[in-house]
């Protein structure tokens, strides 16, 4: 007898019911095996009873897990290629920071002007927390 595995899906806050009452119904979702921790891409059936193939089911929102007891069953497993599902990615604040204006720089001629003007408001605050320290220094 072989024996049945756990997989955690994480569905968003706004489609916590996506599951309920959709026996039979076939869902392409991210899977991440507990055991393994490995993540995987696949067409799956979602029930709350058990049957033949299926796997015990955990389903994660933002607040924690969804109640009762959930089954899956794996019709059809998605080959990865390069590219890794990743389900959080976590980043540097260093890295955070300048997102938004490398974004805007990458979008060409449009994200030139752009730069010209981000470049330009974080001058004008330079110059505003400059004059305030000055001022403060002054008033010692």
């Amino acid at each position: 007898m072989s024996e049945q595995r756990t997989y955690r899906l994480f569905v968003p806050e706004s489609d916590l019911g996506k599951f309920a009452d959709q026996a039979g119904k076939v869902f392409k979702e991210t899977l991440i095996d507990e055991a393994t921790r490995e993540q995987f891409q696949a067409e799956v059936a979602v029930s709350q009873s058990p049957g033949e193939g299926y796997d015990k089911l955990l389903i994660q929102g933002r607040g924690g897990f969804i109640s009762g007891d959930w089954f899956v069953k794996i019709l059809e497993r998605e080959e990865e290629g390069e590219d890794e599902v990743k389900v959080f990615e976590s980043m540097r604040l260093g890295e955070r920071r300048g997102y938004m204006l490398r974004s805007m720089m990458a979008e060409g001629d449009k994200g030139k002007s752009k730069k010209e003007t981000m470049t330009t408001e974080l001058e004008k605050r330079l110059k505003q927390k400059q004059q305030l320290v000055a001022d403060l220094l002054k008033k010692k």
